[in-house]
């Protein structure tokens, strides 16, 4: 653990020397994006080989080159506990165990991510919660070659998240192995008021799926975080993982089929950003329809996760954004995060069902009035007139998203 100075003031942040965990995490999980051989994805689903063709994938579309390094895979690998009561995986799956796919992570490049809970069984498929185990649980983790582990709350009855986290904290550092922890208690207990001293990410909501009620959702309740609880490095509030692009092609997360319209999916991919959260997006990178397996990604998807001017806006050691203005009553809402660079990002978010429009005075960011910025609008690529004051008026359409970078003249 080490104190960070930001913006001036002392603060606790949980630096045990995890890999990739200074900034928001960049990743893949196998939420819904997985299936056995060439069928069609499954919930809840993962298997050595499909993980291994999905890391290949991954790296052949560019996912690594753009900054994204975790691998995470979710409920759906343990089997059981031997007699000594370790884990270990589900052996039809995982013949050659856990450490061999580590290594093969590992070996290019990337960080290796596994899921467990906090109660007796996992929320899904009913697998071994840690509860308990947390000591023989991060062990055999740190044996493995895990980097990052994420802890469900499931089946937690008579425990508090706030007593329960800090058990395997302090059993994954007594290990010897730095592993990013990731606290999913779906917001309940505050975490963001204790979870600096125990981990580097933790739930901030409920579950997101990729429909447009649940992405507005998440966002309404990341603009409840106090602002002195806005994230910082090695401490971030995680919104959940992004459906980014998900229709038909992937797995059906909790009954619920994503069908966001590309609008929708750029507005959680720039509201994701500007919040500073983890970006995990759970979606099938091979299309195994003909018979065979090919890495594959829609033009959509494309688009939306490989565009490196939103993701340097999340990437980087500053608070999250924030509402500038009245949210949600405001509209469009207005949030704002500032950069180390000086410059800030300026969310323009529309959450209504008809457009509308709005501007951004400039000494709602601490500038004087006088004040001459470039606006760049990060979904266009491309700088905007130079504006003096006010930028704006833009108009909003419904469910979209307006992102601009302003830069001081």
């Amino acid at each position: 653990m080490m104190l960070t100075t930001l913006l001036g003031a002392a603060v606790l942040s949980y630096n045990n020397g995890a890999p990739d965990s200074r900034l928001p995490p960049l990743g893949w999980s196998s939420w819904v994006a997985l299936g056995p051989g060439t069928a069609h994805p499954v919930f809840d689903y993962c298997d050595e080989q499909q993980v291994k063709n999905t890391v290949d994938a991954f790296i052949a579309l560019g996912l690594k080159d753009a900054g994204y390094r975790h691998i995470h895979l979710d409920d759906c690998w343990a089997h059981a506990r031997n007699a000594s009561g370790y884990l270990y995986p589900d052996p039809d799956h995982f013949p050659n165990g856990m450490k061999p796919l580590a290594d093969y992570v590992h070996s290019k490049g990337l960080v290796f991510g596994l899921y467990t809970c906090a109660g007796t069984e996992t929320c899904v498929g009913g697998r071994p919660g840690s509860k308990d185990h947390w000591e023989q649980d991060a062990a055999v983790f740190a044996e493995w070659g895990v980097d990052w582990v994420k802890m469900d709350w499931c089946n937690t009855q008579g425990m508090t998240p706030k007593d329960t986290y800090p058990k395997m904290s302090a059993a994954m550092n007594k290990t010897g192995r730095a592993m990013h922890f990731n606290m999913c208690e779906w917001g309940k207990d505050a975490p963001w008021t204790w979870g600096p001293a125990v981990a580097q990410s933790w739930r901030m909501a409920g579950d997101h799926t990729g429909v447009w009620s649940s992405t507005k959702l998440v966002i309404q309740e990341s603009a409840a975080i106090p602002a002195a609880s806005t994230g910082r490095p090695y401490a971030w509030n995680d919104m959940d993982m992004l459906e980014t692009g998900n229709y038909g092609q992937a797995a059906h997360a909790n009954g619920r089929e994503s069908n966001m319209t590309a609008v929708e999916y750029k507005t959680e991919f720039s509201m994701w950003a500007i919040n500073a959260s983890p970006l995990v997006v759970t979606t099938p990178l091979m299309n195994c329809s003909m018979g065979t397996c090919v890495p594959t990604m829609t033009a959509l998807q494309k688009e939306i996760l490989l565009n490196t001017e939103i993701l340097a806006i999340n990437q980087d050691v500053t608070p999250q954004g924030r509402p500038l203005n009245g949210f949600p009553s405001d509209y469009p809402s207005l949030w704002a995060r500032a950069l180390s660079d000086g410059s800030f990002a300026v969310a323009f978010y529309n959450q209504n069902d008809v457009p509308v429009t709005g501007s951004l005075n400039l000494t709602s960011l601490g500038w004087p009035a006088t004040t001459s910025v470039l606006p760049r609008d990060l979904w266009a690529h491309k700088n905007l007139p130079v504006a003096t004051g006010t930028v704006g008026p833009f108009t909003v359409q419904p469910h979209a998203t307006t992102v601009l970078r302003l830069t001081k003249q």
